[in-house]
């Protein structure tokens, strides 16, 4: 144990408190409020008051757990300076299900400041009047215990570790707007017109991703509903069923199978989530469907209405094809298939079953005559058996 929990008692109580709210340290994450009117707050619960530590229950990217990774110390101390303050009767972390290897590696740490750990989603109806505290939480009070605090927001940009900068500073000056069609932070999405007037500050559990032309929107929603699926506890029904229908027409739309319908099933499915779930989960997942559709309903028309996928990446709406007068017949793509999709043999023009084909990709790059194509269009005119080299026409 360090000494941050000793520097902690020396301070004394009514102290600490006066330096925390001088601080104007702020609760990170969804539920953004002054830290000392949290403690406050569960001092006055009746009964035995619990600390419940961890990421928003929504986060589902867990990039600020490398606070946790790199200095685990002063996390758990903070941690345990909370629980000192409202007179903890037990203080609880909580790490996501995935995040195995961690918890075995934290909780001798843990155990000496007698903080369980437990690999689940901070239950938000048990633990009314209790302390909810996120770990980027922790460590600012155990860094205002130590006197290296520091006032700023932690954001995570794409393959960096979190850092400090200002709550005002512009999204737009630390991702610029060049190349950029949407930005993704506090569990939404938005336009670069939005983005200017955004700060650090939105961004709620830390990460600003900014997606390009060559980024789908609907696909990349799917794999966040995916995910918000995976962290859900399904203890509210709207939660649990929302989720189910909101990722399956993602998914849908992705498979060239979307319909008209699903905007506005969409709206309803994901305003009833918005009021009717318990935690952050079930509310915030709804905000990244609802903002997707709403902001960047061209993509959806493009995939639903157009067949097309604007970005090319989903594979449903992408052909690939052999040019019967470039190919030679030399079966390097048959060798790479690895779903043995490709028809042919020696000097007769190869062709793909589409129904076969999962459009890996892997024969484009292995024919060196670049006669495998890739296109989002109408395919040209194809054999329809095989056929010699140099023997195809086209009329």
């Amino acid at each position: 144990m360090t000494k941050t929990f000793e520097n902690a008692g020396a301070i004394g109580y009514a102290e600490l408190l006066e330096k925390i709210k001088g601080a104007n340290i702020m609760e990170y994450g969804l539920k953004r409020e002054p830290l000392s009117d949290k403690i406050y707050a569960a001092c006055a619960k009746e009964g035995d008051v619990y600390v419940h530590a961890g990421l928003n229950n929504a986060d589902v990217d867990g990039a600020l757990l490398a606070l946790l990774k790199d200095d685990a110390d002063a996390v758990l101390s903070g941690i345990a300076v909370a629980g000192m303050l409202v007179g903890a009767a037990a203080k609880f972390l909580y790490l996501p299900e995935r995040e195995k290897e961690l918890t075995e590696e934290i909780r001798p740490k843990a155990e000496e400041y007698k903080i369980v750990v437990v690999n689940d989603i901070i239950n938000v109806r048990e633990s009314e009047g209790d302390l909810l505290l996120h770990l980027a939480t922790a460590k600012d009070l155990a860094d205002l215990v130590d006197g290296t605090f520091a006032a700023g927001h932690y954001v995570v940009l794409p393959g960096e570790a979190p850092k400090k900068v200002a709550p005002d500073t512009k999204v737009t000056d630390l991702v610029p707007q060049d190349g950029v069609k949407a930005y993704y932070l506090g569990y939404q999405y938005y336009t670069p017109e939005e983005a200017a007037s955004l700060t650090a500050a939105d961004a709620t559990n830390g990460v600003i991703r900014a997606l390009t032309e060559k980024d789908c929107i609907v696909t990349e929603t799917a794999k966040l509903l995916l995910k918000d699926r995976e962290a859900s506890c399904g203890r509210c029904v709207f939660c649990r069923e929302g989720l189910i229908q909101l990722e399956y027409m993602q998914k849908e739309i992705t498979q060239a199978r979307g319909k008209a319908s699903f905007a506005d099933l969409t709206t309803e499915i994901g305003e009833a989530m918005g009021y009717n779930t318990l935690c952050t989960v079930g509310q915030v997942s709804a905000d990244i469907a609802l903002s997707a559709m709403k902001k960047f309903g061209d993509e959806y028309d493009a995939h639903i209405k157009k067949n097309k996928c604007p970005a090319g990446v989903c594979t449903s709406f992408v052909h690939i094809y052999i040019d019967p007068q470039t190919c030679t017949g030399c079966g390097d793509c048959l060798d790479v298939c690895p779903a043995d999709a490709i028809e042919g043999k020696a000097k007769f023009i190869h062709m793909i079953d589409e129904f076969e084909c999962t459009k890996c990709g892997k024969c484009i790059e292995a024919c060196e005559e670049g006669a495998i194509m890739q296109t989002a269009g109408k395919l040209p005119k194809l054999p329809s058996r095989l056929t010699k080299v140099g023997k195809f026409k086209k009329h």
